[in-house]
């Protein structure tokens, strides 16, 4: 087996009476699970035991919990009605998303994302066969929604493609800007289009009125706005590929593919309104893009909790995954855990005390790790699209006999920001295991940067004062980052 270390950090266990040592960080790892699929892309469960591997050229295989398939032809096979040119020339096209209605299996459909042979996007129901819960009828097929996506060579990436049903039983789906740099039609800002979006849906009760076989929920925040899409839930994405919603808490984290140098994760908590403007591509990350000659929609944007730069590897490319609330690894409980497609590193992200972590290692050697999957118990798998494995993501510090002299680095790392609220002064206490150069900078709620400073760390507790006339009365941003990770901290200033 490959050495896969990833550092990881512990958020208290909701799960466990007991709360675990801070130190007692897990060791995390990639352990193989099944193998031999073409492209895989996507991974969905329906609620028992069985999983289904989505491949990119159009078919959905279903395995048993020890990895192996079911049957020897498709659950699904939809080649004939998917467009890429993958593997033969950049793509991005495909079969991209898979779920299953959450009330399965008395309510016996599941959803796709996929391009369609007319180049655009198309989210379809099909019902499973009633006499062969590992077969699906092909003949089926309710398109329930038709995205058009812009044509051409320039135009083959940023489908997103995934789709997840939320806590509130409603369909969420995302679409990206459509391809090429920068959005130069600006979709992600434009609320008349679909692209650049995350929208939500309501496949339980049909529109007759409009002829859709879906409504709009009631508290979508554009319903029934001129020239908007009553179906849009959030705007400012640039390529969604991957979200997840917390099987705990409901949370919804939503990652968004970064231009060239920014990658970023948002957080919407459950319960949350909708009608976020994510920025894209007015802001990448934390960071103007091209704010002078972006058409804002009026939106107030929303910044992500996490960002990471690349400007040393120009291929970067986030891979969304999900909140571990599997009972294997107590360790690894309550962390959001996701990958770069390009670069092959892990990350963690957790809170600590009132500042955000993002820890991520140089990993896995092998990129294409290009989405995750989790079963119905909460155990999550990683895919690479490139060997066509499917790999089980473990603690291996559960091992016995492993774990002899293994540490965790990170175990003391943590950020501080006193006073807050505070009248534009303040002090960083920042923690850290060894010594390293960090970027400190602030930013304002509409991403403007207010001060900028290069620290250098050592190993231990390091404090450093701030002051700024810009800092007028708000709310900003803290952002604290090296080559090991980043931190974030909101403060305020009342003056």
């Amino acid at each position: 087996m490959k050495t896969r270390i990833l550092v990881g950090a512990f958020l208290c266990l909701q799960l466990f009476a007991k709360a675990q040592s801070v130190n007692n960080l897990p060791k995390l790892e990639l352990a193989p699970f099944a193998k031999n699929f073409k492209y895989p892309i996507d991974m969905a469960s329906c609620g028992d035991s069985r999983l289904f591997i989505v491949e990119r050229l159009g078919k959905i295989w279903v395995i048993d919990s020890s990895g192996k398939k079911m049957t020897k032809n498709p659950f699904l096979d939809i080649t004939d009605e998917v467009f890429t040119v993958f593997p033969n020339g950049y793509d991005e096209r495909g079969l991209l998303g898979l779920t299953f209605h959450p009330n399965y299996p008395d309510s016996p459909y599941f959803y796709v994302n996929y391009i369609g042979l007319d180049s655009n996007s198309h989210i379809s129901r099909f019902t499973v066969d009633p006499n062969n819960p590992n077969r699906a009828l092909k003949n089926s097929e309710d398109i329930l929604l038709i995205v058009n996506q812009p044509k051409g060579a320039n135009y083959v990436n940023h489908k997103a493609g995934c789709l997840k049903f939320g806590p509130d039983g409603y369909l969420y789906a995302t679409f990206g800007d459509g391809g090429f740099a920068g959005d130069p039609h600006n979709n992600a800002q434009d609320l008349s289009k679909f692209l650049g979006k995350m929208i939500r849906i309501d496949v339980n009760k049909p529109d007759k009125k409009r002829g859709r076989d879906y409504s709009i929920p009631k508290d979508n925040p554009f319903i029934d706005r001129p020239d908007t899409k009553d179906e849009i839930w959030a705007c400012g994405l640039r390529n969604p590929f991957r979200f997840s919603f917390d099987k705990l808490t409901g949370d919804l984290w939503l990652p968004d593919v970064g231009q060239d140098k920014w990658e970023e994760i948002n957080l919407q908590k459950n319960g949350a309104k909708g009608g976020r403007n994510y920025g894209w591509s007015c802001y990448e990350g934390n960071h103007n893009y091209k704010f002078d000659a972006c058409d804002y929609n009026g939106l107030p944007y929303t910044f992500p909790i996490v960002e990471y730069g690349h400007t040393e590897n120009p291929c970067a490319a986030i891979t969304g995954g999900f909140v571990y609330r599997g009972s294997k690894y107590p360790k690894m409980y309550g962390m959001y855990i996701y990958n770069d497609y390009c670069t092959g590193k892990y990350s963690v992200v957790f809170k600590k005390n009132q500042s955000w972590m993002n820890i991520f290692m140089l990993n896995e050697d092998d990129a294409a790790y290009v989405s995750f999957g989790e079963d119905s118990k909460g155990e999550l798998y990683s895919i690479n699209e490139n060997t066509g494995e499917i790999e089980r993501v473990i603690d291996d510090s559960q091992k016995a006999g492993e774990m002899k002299g293994y540490t965790n680095n990170f175990a003391s790392l943590d950020l501080k920001l006193s006073p807050n609220p505070n009248r534009g002064q303040f002090t960083v206490q920042l923690t850290v295991p060894q010594n390293e150069v960090y970027s400190v900078f602030v930013t304002d709620m509409v991403g403007t940067t207010i001060l900028s400073e290069n620290k250098s760390a050592v190993a231990g507790t390091n404090r450093w004062s701030f002051s700024s006339p810009k800092l007028q009365k708000g709310v900003y941003m803290l952002h604290v980052q090296s080559s090991k990770g980043s931190l974030t901290q909101n403060f305020v200033v009342d003056k």
